[in-house]
């Protein structure tokens, strides 16, 4: 990773963030770990944002396979970001890269709050950049798409569907299109008065913590175009798509949830 890259897209790339100190070089602090001149036992100072997983690791020594060829020494101090590489009885993350604390933007040298609403924060804020349409509104109803009910079929009768893409497999995502009743478009353009949204119905490990939509549900949908998505095509109908997919867990935030959205596009609570 270049050592010009922002502290904002590296923060796209790690789920950790963290400010550390180097306590040893060449060193793990769990077995089976290859260790090597680009491997460190570094203190987690403050944790600026990270999953449930990594979120308590304050004050404990980790292992960090650093990136890159930049040259570390015992005692240097910097914000790392990186990501979950082994469990155990520690932790080893794989580093995307570091900056120096006194070149790291204050938000993000300071940790302050809960890291991992930072990262729930965080993701937001990166899926409302990218979205097509950001919309509140309210699911009437969700169905099976056309196109995996004519698959059904087929397959029933011994005959095989052209319509849904590719071979199901044990990570099915169990498409389903969920209908809903537009209140009010926050971002980008939609003009009708319902919205068509994709979403996987599976509970596989791959797709557990997408949203799942049920008829009453009421919030704010943060939506991409379906025809843009390429990771949330697996399988994916051809002729009953939907117009948009929402597949990430922060692409559907309630309106009865605490904080966060409201604030980011500008509505006061």
């Amino acid at each position: 990773m270049p050592s010009s890259s922002s502290p904002d897209a590296l923060a796209q790339e790690a789920r950790f963030v963290f400010k550390g100190t180097v306590q040893k070089l060449k060193a793990a602090t769990m077995g089976g770990i290859p260790v090597d001149n680009r491997t460190a036992v570094v203190r987690v100072d403050e944790v600026i944002h990270a999953p449930e997983a990594l979120s308590h690791y304050a004050g404990q020594n980790i292992t960090v396979l650093l990136a890159g060829k930049k040259k570390f020494k015992k005692g240097q101090q910097a914000v790392f970001y990186a990501n979950g590489l082994v469990f155990g009885e520690s932790v080893a993350v794989q580093a995307v890269d570091h900056h120096d604390v006194g070149k790291t933007p204050a938000a993000m040298a300071v940790a302050g709050g809960d890291p991992v609403k930072n990262l729930a924060v965080r993701d937001i804020q990166a899926r409302l950049t990218s979205a097509d349409v950001i919309l509140s509104g309210r699911v009437t109803s969700v169905r099976v798409p056309s196109d995996v009910v004519a698959a059904k079929s087929a397959k029933s009768a011994g005959l095989a569907d052209p319509t849904v893409t590719g071979p199901i497999s044990e990570h099915d995502p169990v498409w389903r299109i969920g209908e809903i009743q537009v209140d009010q478009v926050h971002q980008g353009t939609h003009t009708g008065k319902t919205a068509e949204v994709r979403f996987p119905d599976s509970q596989d490990v791959m797709w557990h913590d997408a949203p799942k939509f049920h008829p009453g549900q009421e919030g704010f949908f943060i939506l991409h175009k379906s025809e843009k998505v390429k990771v949330a095509a697996k399988s994916a109908p051809t002729k009953d798509a939907g117009e948009y997919v929402a597949f990430h867990p922060v692409d559907f935030q309630p309106f009865d949830e605490p904080g966060g959205i409201r604030n980011l596009i500008g509505l006061s609570d």
